[in-house]
């Protein structure tokens, strides 16, 4: 938790910072999904939220990016291993068509994966612990679909979720 808080302040402290310099709309976003994480177990669809807020030129946008996902997995003799991975990102986003109804999109993103793993059911100590969690890339495309000119339906694929669908809103 103290990793999450630390990297937590860090992205609002350069959010901050940089959104002085913005000379365009910045934007907020909501995602849902499917994939983030892990594809194995069963457990809740993954949750994201992008917050771009600095423009370099017509087409770059600069950002943040979170994610929450929980999982689960039965190992069979009443033992269940639960994930939960909470992802914290800066990323950078290359538009097509700025301006335009049809918006495609791609980009990359840095960031950190807060993993952890805990086993229900008993004890760790006859099964071993796996990892999770950590520094990591990605890259992602989509599209937003500009219903008014503050409002957009968005779909991505990429890391986290590795499907999604959401709402932007631009400001």
């Amino acid at each position: 938790m103290k990793k999450f808080t630390a990297v937590f302040a860090f992205v609002l402290l350069v959010s901050s910072f940089s959104f002085g310099q913005y000379s365009g709309k910045s934007s907020l976003g909501a995602l849902v999904g499917f994939g983030g994480g892990g594809l194995t177990g069963t457990g809740a669809i993954p949750i994201a939220a992008e917050f771009n807020f600095y423009k370099i030129n017509e087409n770059v946008q600069l950002g943040a990016f979170a994610g929450f996902s929980s999982t689960s997995e039965d190992i069979g003799y009443g033992y269940k291993w639960k994930y939960t991975y909470i992802i914290v990102a800066g990323q950078g986003t290359y538009h097509f068509s700025p301006g335009a109804k049809f918006d495609p999109f791609a980009g990359l993103a840095l960031g950190y994966n807060i993993g952890s793993v805990t086993l229900e059911g008993g004890s760790s100590s006859f099964w071993a612990t796996p990892t999770v969690g950590g520094l990591f890339y990605s890259g992602f495309a989509g599209f937003n679909y500009w219903m008014s000119p503050n409002f957009a339906l968005q779909a991505r694929v990429g890391y986290f979720p590795y499907i999604g669908v959401g709402i932007t809103y631009s400001m």
